[in-house]
């Protein structure tokens, strides 16, 4: 699997919910966490904590992240503050 780097997390994307939530200007996405970093590095040391952790089913918004493939799938890779919401419940 590939391992994210700082404060950034690797998501499969839902197939069937490509169009989560549509509203007149903004459509959300949805996802699956399958890795996650280490959190973001601070000038001080210290290193932030990641709010999601691997298996937390996510929102996100249209253009966001990096399509990576790897292994024959492709992955979303984004920045844990582009995550807009928890879809467990």
């Amino acid at each position: 699997m590939i391992k994210p780097l700082s404060d950034c997390i690797v998501v499969e994307q839902d197939e069937e919910k490509q169009g989560l939530i549509i509203m007149p200007t903004v459509k959300l996405y949805s996802g699956i966490v399958v890795a996650v970093g280490d959190g973001k590095r601070l000038p001080n040391g210290t290193v932030t904590s990641m709010d999601v952790v691997v298996g937390d089913h996510i929102m996100f918004g249209e253009f966001t992240g990096q399509k990576v493939p790897f292994d024959g799938k492709d992955y979303l890779m984004m920045r844990n503050t582009e995550v807009i919401g928890l879809l467990n419940g």
